[in-house]
């Protein structure tokens, strides 16, 4: 499979698919490019699919003091050059939404759409700032895995449950930065970028409430849904609802 290379660090990705407008999948803190098993063979007939490592995480080995998402907008303009992709539309799940949204402000000629699933992506306000805040405190307490799949899902699918833990121990030194105010955009950034966004929220979401999303999809005029019924992982809890969002976003 192919690499990326920016100074001296190596991004894996892979693409699926020949034709069809570009699709890039960015995973969130969970997951890596295996993440997407349920979402690639769905769009791959349509779309030429994306899905990528993000730097420290699986195949892309990083220092961990080069893992901060300010470095994620010029990861993905690398791998997009690298897969001689000119513009694409990003699904951003989670920590994902740092790379799209950051991309789509510093790079708005190169991003067609963001679809912010369970995310905030890096956009600050009152509430976020807050969340943020209380969201390390909750995150020390607990293992990412207890809050990043509902409860339910486990008790109802304990083999999907066991594959979620399993592609994520293949994240073993992955430390991406959160905490640096520098990373973060104001509204009125991502508002002015010129590029089209959906914020897509969760019933059972303890990262990122739909009430905060609802709040975010308004600060930055994006189009917003919710669905029932789902964790903070809604693209792997319910892959059928999650996609059928996406694809009514992409226009069917």
């Amino acid at each position: 499979m192919p690499y990326a290379t920016v100074t001296d660090i190596d991004l894996y990705y892979e693409i699926h698919g020949t034709g069809g407008p570009a699709l890039v999948f960015a995973h969130g803190g969970g997951g890596n490019a295996t993440s997407w098993w349920q979402q690639v063979p769905a769009f791959s007939a349509d779309y030429r699919v994306v899905v990528f490592d993000h730097r420290g995480f699986a195949r892309s080995p990083c220092p961990i003091k080069a893992q901060n998402p300010r470095f994620f907008e010029g990861d993905l303009m690398a791998i997009l050059d690298a897969a001689d992709i000119q513009r694409a539309t990003v699904v951003c799940q989670s920590m994902g939404g740092w790379t799209g949204m950051r991309a789509a402000v510093h790079y708005p000629d190169r991003i067609l759409a963001v679809f912010l699933a369970n995310t905030p992506g890096a956009v600050q306000t009152r509430a976020t700032r807050a969340n943020m805040e209380d969201l390390q405190a909750r995150l020390e307490r607990a293992k990412l895995t207890n809050l990043a799949i509902s409860q339910g899902f486990i008790d109802e699918n304990p083999a999907l449950a066991l594959l979620y833990n399993q592609i994520q121990a293949h994240n073993t030194r992955a430390r991406p930065n959160l905490q640096d105010q520098a990373i973060y955009l104001t509204p009125d950034q991502v508002k002015d970028c010129g590029v089209r966004f959906h914020v897509l929220a969760s019933q059972l979401d303890p990262l990122f409430p739909p009430d905060l999303l609802k709040d975010v999809a308004r600060e930055i005029q994006a189009s917003y849904d919710y669905i029932h019924g789902a964790g903070h992982s809604t693209y792997f809890e319910k892959p059928e609802a999650f996609n059928a969002a996406l694809r009514a976003f992409l226009g069917g």
